[in-house]
């Protein structure tokens, strides 16, 4: 609606042009268009501008609370990973006590030289213990700390064997994922004409494959009642390969041979990625 300036004195001209609905031609109503347009022009980019920024402040808070969530759930999953990890540090223990106390009646020397290394496998893992993620290079030297324990254990009894390809060495893997399975082979392998180990480890694109290979068979094959399990080890591999390889992973035991002095167990790995966890 226009407003009449008192100073206005054209009434004639006006009556006739609201006769003639021609109000927009007088300069006074121009005026306020002119006035009215950019009102409502600035009115609607303010307001634009007004919703943009609360729509992009609620999506800000949004992606806070989803990282929030992420940092929450990732806190939750070391946590679990590293309960699993050191779980393995008392079960290890209690083994390589065992055999100790096997040896010293009748091998002292022995059961002094397994006191000896299991002391640089402790100091090994005690080295690792804040690391859920590690190279492959330092799961190896974990397997050899382990290795020298049972080595001072068996003798000549244990032939083992460790290939690793150079490609691999400096690939991620989860922590002392390998070490219950070479202990699983140790504890349950055959050991009537020494004990053979074979531990594979390659690399072939983004999926390294591990094979630990002993002399032996599964469960299926008679053997004392108390050998039966394989225990907290394998259980714990099951476990953190979820956790550290969701959907990722490939895990089995399988036997292979005909005859009873020919049977042998793989453990076979397939991990593909990086590690969770890390």
């Amino acid at each position: 609606m226009c407003r009449i300036d008192p100073s206005f004195h054209n009434w004639p001209g006006l009556a006739m042009a609201l006769r003639g609905n021609q109000i927009s031609d007088f300069p006074l109503c121009n005026k306020s268009e002119e006035f009215l347009i950019p009102f409502v022009h600035y009115f609607f980019v303010l307001a634009g501008w007004s919703l943009a920024y609360f729509w992009l402040r609620a999506e800000l808070a949004e992606q806070a609370e989803h990282r929030k969530a992420m940092r929450a759930q990732a806190e939750t999953l070391r946590a679990e990973l590293e309960q699993l990890r050191l779980q393995l540090d008392p079960h290890f223990l209690f083994n390589a006590l065992n055999g100790v106390a096997e040896e010293i009646p009748e091998h002292p020397a022995a059961a002094l030289e397994m006191l000896r290394n299991l002391s640089a496998y402790l100091r090994h893992s005690l080295d690792g213990i804040d690391h859920t993620v590690v190279t492959v290079s330092k799961e190896v030297a974990g397997l050899m700390a382990y290795l020298g324990v049972q080595r001072a254990r068996f003798g000549n009894r244990l032939h083992a064997r460790l290939d690793v390809m150079p490609e691999a060495a400096q690939w991620r893997i989860a922590s002392f994922l390998l070490q219950p399975l070479v202990e699983n082979a140790v504890k349950h392998g055959r050991r009537d004409d020494g004990l053979d180990l074979r531990i594979d480890i390659r690399l072939s694109g983004d999926t390294l494959h591990v094979e630990v290979e002993n002399s032996g068979a599964l469960d299926g094959t008679p053997r004392p009642a108390h050998r039966r399990r394989p225990g907290i080890g394998v259980e714990n591999v099951r476990r953190r390969l979820a956790l550290h390889y969701p959907d990722r992973h490939a895990f089995s035991l399988t036997e292979i041979g005909e005859h009873a002095g020919d049977k042998k167990v793989i453990a076979t790995l397939e991990l593909k990625g990086e590690p969770c966890g890390s």
